[in-house]
């Protein structure tokens, strides 16, 4: 054979073996490839799904909560928010997604804790926020701060509001104050008068002693009354003693109040009236509904003007609740006092060219008695009042007894 046709043989055999080679390899090389696709679609996919139920999670947590949460990114824009920021920020109803965070918030305060916390940081604070709604700008929001990196470069921001916690702060620390103050007044003023009895007594001069144990007594009945207003106040609050439910009239227990009081009225030239039509059963506890009643129309006559009459005005509504509205014309609350005039001890000087409380003062805690009274029945007490004309005081109870 010649050497060109060997030599031609031989490059064909290689290149058939060359082919074969070359086609085995492609054809495992594209199932290799095709089957790691396929397990970088599976990876994918799963990724996708964690990727979707962190969402979900994410959109749960923040739907859930009642603070606010905001996410930023590294150019300070929101990337998501909770419900509530709207509620927290005082801004009511606003997409917050896409906003920058200055506008959303208007507090730079909190734009620079963000800033410090995409950059690695993390802050907590108390500040006050500005209330951003038509109608509210003397008010703001107490708002406790924590900024934290999100890891990607932005930050997270939590907000909770802590307005009510702060105004309790302030009505305990003024609580304490007042209980100071309406203890240390009577302990001294006895205190006193003690000390001006033994020292006559010593001298052998008894002429003042009976008017000074007599005032004794009088600051003595004013301690007492008021461990026992604060003693039924907190059993109130904490509902502790059951309602006594039983059908009364309250037009009876109108009369009842009103004949207790008169007296106190006719001292001062005034007296009390009692309208409506009866019976008006009622079920409910007579003696917890009696004592707001009485607290109501003893803060009426105490602060009526001389000759001033008091009335109790009894009505059925149209729903079946039941109403009674206790009207002085006296010197009247200033509308500065009435959204605090149900807390313990607020008390207020109401005078007006001189004329002031003909009952003398109290103990601060007969509105609240009144108002956790009525409150407990299902019910609700209202006040309305204008300086130099009069003050209204209105219970009003539920229809049926299904409301305890």
């Amino acid at each position: 054979m010649p050497d060109a046709v060997i030599g031609l043989a031989t490059v064909l055999a290689s290149a058939g073996i060359t082919y074969l080679i070359v086609r085995r390899f492609t054809a495992h090389n594209l199932a290799t490839e095709s089957d790691r696709a396929a397990r970088e679609s599976s990876r994918a996919d799963i990724a996708w799904e964690r990727a979707d139920r962190r969402a979900e999670r994410l959109k749960a947590l923040l739907e859930a909560t009642d603070d606010a949460i905001i996410r930023v990114g590294s150019d300070l824009v929101i990337r998501a928010a909770s419900p509530a920021t709207g509620e927290v920020l005082a801004r009511g109803e606003v997409q917050f997604r896409g906003m920058p965070l200055i506008e959303a918030t208007v507090d730079f305060r909190l734009e620079e804790l963000a800033r410090k916390a995409a950059a690695g940081q993390v802050h907590r604070g108390e500040i006050d926020i500005h209330d951003g709604r038509p109608g509210h700008s003397d008010e703001s929001r107490y708002v406790a701060v924590v900024a934290a990196p999100d890891g990607d470069g932005g930050a997270w921001l939590l907000l909770r509001d802590l307005t009510e916690v702060r105004r309790l702060r302030q009505i305990r620390t003024e609580f304490v104050d007042n209980l100071s103050h309406e203890l240390r007044t009577p302990l001294t003023t006895i205190r006193l008068l003690a000390e001006t009895i033994g020292s006559a007594a010593s001298k052998g001069d008894l002429s003042g002693a009976a008017k000074r144990s007599a005032q004794i007594e009088v600051e003595v009945l004013h301690l007492v009354q008021m461990a026992d207003e604060m003693l039924d106040l907190a059993t109130l609050e904490a509902g502790e003693i059951p309602l006594r439910v039983a059908g009364f009239d309250l037009m009876d227990l109108a009369e009842e109040v009103a004949q207790r009081f008169a007296p106190v009225a006719a001292q001062h030239g005034g007296g009390i009236d009692v309208t409506g039509t009866g019976p008006m059963i009622f079920s409910g506890d007579r003696d917890r509904l009696r004592q707001a009643l009485a607290n109501l129309v003893h803060n009426a006559v105490k602060y009526s003007r001389p000759g001033g009459r008091v009335s109790i005005t009894l009505e059925r509504l149209a729903d079946g609740r039941s109403q009674i509205a206790v009207a002085d014309r006296g010197i009247g609350i200033d509308r500065t006092h009435l959204s605090r005039i149900f807390e313990r001890f607020y008390t207020v000087e109401r005078v007006d060219g001189g004329a002031g409380a003909v009952g003398g003062g109290g103990t601060g805690l007969g509105l609240a008695i009144a108002r956790h009274a009525v409150l407990r029945h299902g019910g609700e007490i209202t006040v309305s009042s204008t300086v130099g004309v009069g003050t209204t005081f209105t219970m009003t109870l539920p229809a049926s007894e299904g409301a305890f």
